[in-house]
């Protein structure tokens, strides 16, 4: 799974356009409440025709941090130290998403709900944000994005947003 994003906006307007359903749109991170966020899309569905997109927030920071001289990994087995790579860090996030999305498509298939499931950089996410090109009835969002900079523009949105905590 790589980042995707440039054909979001056209996939959204695809999928309103198509049925005559809501359009959810769940935004993630790899330490969100998977779990409390699906239990309240699910109370939002309101017909089979309601669509489901999951938008993965990959943190740029990773990447960052890959791309730093110094940076290490340290195995929790072994102790051994090695040299954290982009390479390392694009397969963790790819494992990260891998898992997400197996989680997602569980809860989802229990739901009998249909869900469609993107991977974008915050940054990517921004941009995106920023041509106003993201329609949708529905955001709902763990609320430690609150805290991220992608936050201002998804505030900006035309839609419901909800913001669910880990406690909730």
């Amino acid at each position: 799974m790589r980042p995707s994003g440039a054909s979001l906006p056209r996939v959204l307007a695809t999928m309103k356009k198509r049925n005559e359903g809501r359009l959810i749109i769940l935004a993630v991170t790899e330490r969100s409440p998977l779990p409390a966020l699906w239990r309240v899309v699910t109370e939002h569905l309101e017909n089979p025709h309601d669509e489901v997109v999951t938008l993965l927030l990959r943190d740029d920071r990773w990447q960052r941090a890959a791309s730093l001289p110094f940076t290490r990994e340290v195995s929790r087995i072994s102790g051994r130290h090695t040299n954290f790579t982009q390479w390392r860090a694009a397969q963790i996030d790819d494992q990260v998403a891998a898992q997400l999305a197996r989680q997602l498509q569980r809860l989802a298939s229990d739901a009998k709900q249909r869900v469609a499931f993107e991977i974008l950089s915050e940054s990517n996410v921004e941009a995106i944000l920023e041509e106003r090109s993201i329609t949708a009835d529905v955001l709902i969002a763990s609320a430690e994005l609150k805290h991220r900079p992608v936050y201002a523009k998804l505030v900006e949105l035309r839609c419901r947003l909800l913001f669910v905590g880990s406690k909730e």
